[in-house]
């Protein structure tokens, strides 16, 4: 008779072909679960020198929704053996390199129901005496089932060089709910994301503890409150601005510029018109590009219809302005 690890591996959970993974920490097999009632598909992990039989045989014993079922754990010449179940969809990971390849994002509704379903599943694992806290997060350990049932994969124990801060776990999960919504990480630690969840966002990845969210389930109430309700309207900002970048300022500026255009236009003064038409256009991209710089420096966030109804009102005064001087100098 062979040893109980062969046993193991050849008589109850059968691998069913070449490694799906494999690292020099860990390796990946799909197996036939023999000794299991209907022979059901199911991933076999070693993990290398790591003894996770407590933590995993806990696991198994709690038996919750919020990880793959735990078929068996077995600890042999210092590698830890874990069979659960086969799950059927992808890696959070997976499904955002997707997007990224076709050059997508998640919805809002696709993204706060995964982000519910993960917050509800760190909540919950949270609660239990003692906690079970995931050290190990990140989008290639959180699977979505072709249910759309959300999973949390290869937990580790709470290694005090793996052992993470609360404050360390938001801004992971406040990473992860923007790269949903982006399809990039919050640059240099600043939310890019403009949409109903920004506020989460920005609560989750603040660097100061004390502006960040005192628990699990203060996060989840904003993301359902945020869900439901409409975000309020950015006011238009105009305390602040320098003179010389507001509208009448800038408008006045080119209006006087296009009426020496349309005047020179009307003369069949071609040289003179094209010098204005130089001047305007130049003034006009310069006026642009400061008063973006200063709306960004500041933080000022309008909406495309607040951008634009300046823009169209000044283009019909100039459609005016040269109307009325090509109707009195032609």
């Amino acid at each position: 008779m062979g040893s109980e690890k062969e046993r193991f591996i050849t008589e109850q959970y059968v691998p069913t072909g070449e490694p799906l993974s494999q690292n020099d920490h860990t390796i990946v097999y799909k197996v036939k679960c023999m000794a299991q009632p209907g022979k059901p598909d199911g991933i076999m992990k070693m993990y290398r020198k790591k003894n996770l039989a407590s933590l995993y045989t806990r696991l198994k014993q709690l038996n919750y929704s919020e990880w793959p079922h735990i078929y068996d754990v077995k600890y042999f010449d210092e590698n830890t053996l874990i069979v659960e179940e086969y799950l059927s969809g992808h890696t959070l990971a997976e499904l955002m390199n997707h997007n990224k390849a076709k050059g997508v994002t998640f919805s809002e509704e696709e993204a706060y129901d995964i982000m519910d379903k993960l917050c509800e599943a760190i909540e919950q694992l949270s609660k239990l005496q003692p906690p079970i806290i995931h050290h190990n997060l990140k989008p290639s350990n959180i699977f979505i089932t072709s249910t759309g049932t959300v999973k949390l994969l290869d937990f580790i124990p709470a290694y005090s060089k793996k052992k993470k801060p609360f404050g360390s776990l938001l801004n992971l999960l406040g990473a992860i709910f923007h790269e949903m919504l982006t399809g990039n990480s919050p640059k240099n630690g600043k939310c890019t994301y403009k949409g109903r969840y920004e506020p989460v966002i920005h609560k989750c990845i603040e660097k100061n503890p004390d502006r960040q969210y005192a628990s699990m389930q203060q996060l989840h109430e904003d993301l359902d409150y945020a869900k439901t309700h409409k975000p309020e309207a950015a006011p238009l900002q105009t305390v602040g601005i320098p003179y010389f970048l507001t509208y009448p300022f800038q408008g006045t500026i080119l209006a006087f510029e296009w009426i020496l255009l349309s005047f020179f236009y009307t003369k069949d003064d071609w040289n003179t018109m094209c010098l204005f038409v130089v001047i305007f256009l130049f003034h006009s991209v310069i006026f642009a590009l400061r008063r973006h710089a200063f709306m960004k420096e500041n933080k000022v966030w309008l909406s495309t219809a607040r951008k634009a109804f300046p823009v169209l009102l000044l283009a019909a005064l100039l459609a005016g302005l040269f109307w009325v001087i090509s109707f009195f100098f032609i």
